[in-house]
């Protein structure tokens, strides 16, 4: 799609729902699973009953996207699953089937308008690893998706636990790169007012799931392994010292990583820009370096970044070639675009 050259600005952080699969996911649907939503108090209910219909076309539809890009100067979004579309909890053949529905419509999207879109999160149902691989070589090998989107937790279980080891392999292995995106932190008993179910619950499962599957020596083990955090990063790029602080003073945090401590492995991660303020995004920058930032919105959620090229312009210090490389060509050369 870049093989010319020619600068194009990339959302990574972008997400299309299917309504085909909806009828699956509610015949199964276990709200425990679903922290967002189950930890959402009231009024927080009223106001999405208000705000996600004000969208719906632009989260359905593929065709309704395409002014609000030109607003934004989005040249190109990356496509993935609606992380409320996950169904982590349905039973495995439901799931695959749902995965595939999925996947086969975000794959239609980014054929039909070329130029426009490109599928970079396919969802994989990682109740089952093996449905999970198996989905993984379809989407990418017969589909073109240039890597997946997945959840920080799974039906409560962390992403660095023995389960899951083969699929880490596998999809590195395979090269493509994994998305994380939370939907919402499994333990939000305190966060169902005032919306911190998003405001702090998202962030914060990331934070957690990246800080175990660091101290657990995943990345150790697969220096290769490709992860894409969204949001910034959560909190993890924010506060790295305590991390590292606490690796230097405690023995048991260095069981799995003996030789780095948790920065080092942070370095290695990929993040977007979505930090809503210049201070932050050059904070970030600073801490992770400008090859791992890549231009990220929440496309088309009232949470998301509406001006994500003028976030990266009004962030002083950058030179242009960088500026560039944030906007797009980081995350072409990552998903390979």
């Amino acid at each position: 799609m870049l093989s010319s050259g020619a600068l194009c600005a990339v959302d990574i952080h972008c997400h299309l729902a299917v309504a085909q699969c909806e009828p699956l996911l509610e015949t199964h649907r276990q709200p425990a699973y679903e922290p967002y939503v189950h930890y959402m108090n009231q009024s927080s209910r009223d106001h999405n009953a208000v705000m996600l219909p004000s969208i719906s076309a632009q989260l359905h539809d593929p065709a309704a996207r395409i002014e609000p890009m030109d607003q934004m100067g989005v040249d190109v979004q990356g496509l993935s699953t609606f992380v409320s579309q996950y169904g982590y909890w349905l039973p495995t053949a439901t799931a695959v089937e749902s995965a595939r529905i999925q996947n086969d419509a975000l794959a239609r999207a980014a054929a039909e308008f070329g130029d426009r879109f490109v599928a970079v999160g396919a969802t994989v149902p990682l109740q089952d690893v093996d449905a999970a691989i198996a989905e993984m070589d379809r989407a990418v090998d017969e589909l073109g998706f240039k890597g997946l989107q997945i959840g920080g937790t799974v039906n409560g279980h962390n992403l660095d636990e023995a389960r899951f080891r083969p699929f880490w392999q596998a999809v590195t292995a395979k090269g493509i790169p994994v998305i994380l995106h939370p939907n919402g932190y499994e333990e939000s008993q305190r966060l169902d007012d005032y919306f911190m179910v998003n405001c702090i619950g998202n962030p914060l499962e990331t934070t957690v799931a990246v800080h175990r599957m660091v101290f657990s020596g995943l990345f150790e083990e697969l220096p290769d392994l490709k992860l894409v955090l969204l949001h910034g990063g959560g909190y993890v790029p924010f506060y790295a010292a305590r991390a590292d602080h606490t690796w230097e003073v405690r023995p048991e945090t260095r069981t799995h990583i003996p030789h780095h401590p948790p920065s080092y492995y942070f370095k290695r991660l990929y993040y977007d820009t979505m930090v809503f303020q210049p201070h932050y995004l050059k904070h970030l920058i600073e801490i992770v370096g400008v090859d791992r930032v890549m231009m990220g919105t929440d496309y088309p959620f009232d949470m998301g970044e509406s001006d994500p090229i003028g976030l990266i312009n009004r962030l002083k210090g950058l030179s242009e070639a960088e500026r560039a490389a944030v906007k797009g060509l980081n995350a072409a050369r990552l998903f390979d675009l």
